[in-house]
């Protein structure tokens, strides 16, 4: 089990300048989680039907990395509760989860030697950060574009379109240029896809969570 679609998000996003992203930005950490939950929906661990998520195949959901366990946990209570797509995606919103997933696909991604662990000092607070190696980012960009362009998109590759297009994020991966063409031999698989249909509801869906969240997050602090 791979987690393709999160690692390939975190090694496009994952920067440090001031701040390291998705140790500190809270919309770019919640797609961190949607991006894991998109790779468990290609992977029919997770199935999501007319607007309700179930648990599609219980053995490989039992055998998710220790790194999940928490995730795991929530999705089961969560489950037990409600099953509509809009109840189960609040999950993206949580701290723990992030963090959790963080740390291991930082460190799968570590020992693939397609990023560097380094130390960050925030707030007096030391952060483990995974921070990718330019070859690594181009790497992801160039599979993207090629993939795309060649009419052979990857399902992992499709929900990072989705996800980047949602932030609004495909103007500073793409020139001009570029980005018309590729959008339009995206919409052009895409509008044949049903799993396409599925992944952009849900990317949608979390969208508009994340987004209620942060007003919340917002109005509290002020």
């Amino acid at each position: 089990m791979s987690l393709t679609t999160a690692k390939d998000y975190l090694v496009l996003t994952e920067r440090i300048n001031d701040k390291p992203v998705l140790r500190t930005r809270f919309t770019t950490q919640a797609y961190l989680v949607l991006a894991t939950l998109l790779d468990l929906v290609d992977q029919q661990i997770l199935a999501v039907d007319d607007g309700q998520v179930r648990i599609a195949d219980a053995a490989k959901f039992a055998a998710l990395p220790q790194y999940l366990n928490e995730l795991k946990i929530r999705l089961q209570t969560d489950l037990r509760q409600d099953t509509r797509l809009k109840t189960i995606l609040k999950i993206v919103t949580s701290w723990n989860i992030v963090n959790d997933i963080y740390d291991g696909i930082g460190a799968e991604l570590e020992a693939d030697e397609l990023v560097e662990r380094v130390v960050f000092q925030n707030n007096l607070k030391p952060h483990v950060i995974y921070e990718p190696k330019d070859t690594s980012r181009q790497q992801v960009r160039t599979a993207l574009v090629q993939q795309i362009t060649a009419g052979q998109l990857t399902p992992a590759n499709r929900n990072l379109w989705l996800i980047l297009r949602q932030q609004d994020a495909l103007k500073y991966l793409f020139s001009d240029h570029q980005l018309p063409e590729l959008t339009t031999a995206f919409e052009q698989q895409a509008s044949q896809s049903a799993a396409a249909a599925t992944a952009q509801k849900l990317v949608e869906t979390a969208g508009e969570i994340i987004q209620m969240k942060k007003f919340e997050m917002d109005s509290w602090l002020s």
